[in-house]
């Protein structure tokens, strides 16, 4: 009998906290507040968009130059083991391809950045445009004197 008087007790206490919680409708003022707060992590958003995409292109950049060097390397190696001096050839081959794999490694590192660093901007952009359209909501809201 006890656990049902408990029960009863929570159940009755759970509804008139819900019932006061419906009845605290946010003020104008408080989803202007909101609107704000929501366009500026848009914003900071799309920063962090926009230095990913950057980070992104420099590492494209560095790759393809990693790939360059890798080749040259290459070369380099086959045209010692021209001369005859063939384990130094084929150690400078091996760093050379080796180097190759790293700068396109990293290349789609930097692809990938980039693909990120448009998400994010595009997610600021919602955001903004979110927080614009709760600022209004809420200017509406008080103008009406809610």
């Amino acid at each position: 009998m006890f656990n049902l008087s408990q029960r009863v007790a929570l159940i009755v206490a759970a509804g008139l906290i819900g019932a006061s919680l419906m009845a605290q409708a946010p003020t104008g003022q408080q989803v202007e507040k909101k609107g704000e707060r929501v366009e500026q992590r848009g914003a900071a958003q799309e920063k962090k968009g926009e230095r990913q995409e950057a980070r992104g292109a420099r590492n494209v950049a560095k790759g393809e130059t990693k790939v360059q060097k890798g080749a040259r390397m290459e070369q380099r190696g086959e045209a010692l083991e021209a001369q005859g001096k063939v384990k130094q050839g084929e150690a400078l081959e091996k760093k050379g391809e080796h180097k190759g794999k790293l700068g396109a490694a990293q290349e789609r590192k930097g692809v990938r950045q980039e693909v990120r660093g448009a998400r994010n901007e595009r997610k600021g952009e919602r955001k903004e445009t979110r927080g614009e359209h709760l600022e209004k909501k809420g200017a509406a809201m008080e103008k009406k004197g809610l």
